[in-house]
């Protein structure tokens, strides 16, 4: 835990501003490194299942979103 402590030790103390500016930076560096993949696509074609539990969530919230 004491690690984890540390990696993030230096982001404690930014803005939302300044943690949207390095998310911003490091989407484009994702990016980067996708783009020089040959296999690229199949990255960004991965798509994760949800559980079904996340699933009957979704479908609960979107219920009661639209008044059902």
């Amino acid at each position: 835990m004491d690690s984890l402590r540390e990696d993030v030790a230096s982001y404690a103390g930014t803005t939302v501003a300044e943690r949207s500016v390095i998310l911003g930076r490091l989407c484009r560096f994702a990016a980067e490194q996708v783009a020089g993949r040959p296999d690229g696509w199949r990255i960004l074609d991965f798509q994760e299942r949800r559980s079904p539990e996340s699933e009957a969530l979704w479908r609960r919230w979107m219920k009661a979103k639209r008044g059902e």
